[in-house]
């Protein structure tokens, strides 16, 4: 019976206030990270060091206290039987940090000053991301796993996996008036004040779920060393490689995502006109997770893994093609926005499918210890790995700068003085040379992407039986087109309340409607 395809009739509703609260927090949170992951790159290599190693050195730092932080996090949230307060909270300090960054100013920093001013900014990002770790990635995170199950899981994360485009969007139109004029003082205020506002709101909205438990099961420290267990790695093998999923995913879009601003405007040559095919992308790109999330939660995610697979691949392929087409603006706009879309939709199926499913496979009662694996795998190593890698890309591939007013190689357009590139300079008896961010950069991504099949033949290999099991035990009401399958098998009838239909009637009494 298992192996018949079974379609969900109608998905288990969260209620009105669990919403609001997934999209407020999933989108200032992603808000808050965009500020982190684009716009501190952008203004170290704009206003302290356009060298690879000031980013690098940012991305590893804020990713291993990240890791350290989700870990401890989401272990104490699942032992105190609380995630609220620690979301809410949370967003409340990280936001104040987040725009006391406003002090670094706008200028320039002088040469002498670098590697100081690096420093004192890698501090500062590692105490914004305690916060923000804290309350998003540990606490956040275990909440909404909390609140969904298997029938409206795929949809919400699919949503959550959005966020950080629709966040893009929003930060690239605030950039207009703000950064694209120097006015970075502003840009960390208004983006620090979001969160803090998030916070203070989720207070009055944001709810536990009537199922969370405090988790005593262990002493605190075995449970935080309870994910890196061989046992529980063998016990729960498929959660793991949902999350290798991810972490494939994750690397290929962090070989070029930071970098993607300067990118945009001198590699495809978009300059100040980068916005409006970078919209396009990632609206058609979100219409299409949108598509994806809904289809994943009545079909099930197995019909979507290998399409979203090919998909990065043959999305970083047609971008990199734009350095052949001899700076040939129009077929640029096109290749690009194809491309584009293939490789933010492909990210963002990737990132709603793998963590869907390893939400679907975590035992209920250690949501919060296993978040800080997923960030493990899933954001910090794709960061580190991606931090190594890319500047051996930059250097191996990027034409050198050595001369304003001409194009540094061909496929590439004319640089100009203020673009944020810099002369060769003679420095500590060795020359230093600027080095455009080349096309190899997408080139790389899809070859990245290509190891998802790996882990995709996997979960699709197992995902429809056990889909089926877990509509079941929530009798939740299905229908299949399986011949062989008896009528009786077809439909779960909604003769008892599942613990998630408790849920939503809790929540219906918190919200005072649906």
């Amino acid at each position: 019976m298992f192996m018949a395809e079974v379609v969900v009739k109608k998905s288990n509703k969260l209620g009105g206030k669990i919403w609001a609260s997934i999209v407020l927090f999933g989108f200032m949170g992603q808000l808050a990270w965009m500020v982190e992951n684009m716009y501190f790159s952008t203004y170290i290599q704009k206003n302290i060091t356009d060298q690879p190693w000031g980013t690098s050195a940012t991305v590893i730092a804020s990713a291993i206290v990240a890791a350290l932080v989700t870990i401890l996090g989401g272990v104490l949230s699942d032992r105190l039987g609380k995630r609220r307060v620690f979301v809410c909270w949370g967003y409340i300090i990280w936001g104040l940090v987040t725009a006391s960054f406003a002090f670094f100013g706008h200028e320039h920093v002088a040469e002498d000053d670098v590697l100081k001013m690096v420093i004192i900014f890698v501090v500062m990002d590692c105490v914004m991301t305690v916060f923000g770790s804290m309350s998003n990635d540990a606490a956040f995170s275990s909440w909404v796993t909390d609140v969904t199950d298997i029938t409206n899981r795929g949809f919400v994360d699919i949503i959550l996996s959005i966020m950080p485009v629709a966040a893009l969007l929003a930060i690239f139109v605030f950039d207009m008036f703000t950064v694209a004029n120097g006015k970075w003082e502003i840009f960390f205020i208004v983006l620090g004040a979001l969160p803090t506002v998030t916070g203070v709101i989720g207070l009055f909205i944001l709810r536990d779920s009537p199922r969370l438990k405090p988790d005593k099961s262990g002493k605190y420290m075995e449970e935080v060393i309870y994910g890196f267990k061989p046992s529980s790695i063998k016990r729960h093998k498929m959660i793991y490689i949902c999350l290798v999923g991810m972490m494939i995913g994750g690397l290929a879009m962090q070989m070029w995502q930071p970098y993607m601003i300067m990118l945009l405007q001198y590699t495809l040559g978009f300059k100040d006109g980068f916005i409006l095919p970078l919209a396009i992308v990632i609206l058609l790109s979100a219409a299409i997770a949108v598509v994806g999330g809904k289809l994943m939660d009545k079909y099930g995610k197995e019909k979507l893994f290998y399409p979203v697979a090919a998909m990065g691949v043959v999305g970083g392929l047609l971008a990199y093609v734009c350095k052949f087409v001899n700076n040939n603006m129009t077929a640029i706009y096109i290749l690009f926005i194809l491309g584009g879309t293939m490789i933010e939709g492909a990210s963002l199926l990737t990132a709603g499918l793998f963590n869907a499913t390893a939400r679907d496979y975590t035992p209920e009662e250690k949501a919060g210890c296993f978040q800080g694996i997923r960030i493990i795998i899933f954001v910090m190593l794709p960061m580190i790995i991606a931090s190594l890698l890319c500047p051996a890309i930059i250097k191996g591939f990027g034409p050198e700068v050595r001369n304003f007013g001409e194009s540094p190689a061909a496929g590439y357009i004319v640089i100009e003085e203020g673009m944020g590139y810099l002369e060769p300079f003679i420095k500590d008896g060795a020359e230093v040379v600027s080095h455009v961010y080349p096309f190899e950069l997408f080139l790389f991504s899809a070859v990245v992407a290509l190891f998802n099949f790996i882990p995709t033949y996997f979960v699709h290999k197992e995902n429809k039986k056990f889909r089926a099991e877990k509509l079941q035990q929530l009798n939740v009401e299905t229908v299949s087109n399986a011949q062989d399958v008896q009528s009786d098998a077809l439909a779960y009838e909604e003769t008892t309340d599942s613990p998630e239909v408790n849920d939503e009637k809790a929540n219906k009494g918190l919200d005072g409607k649906e």
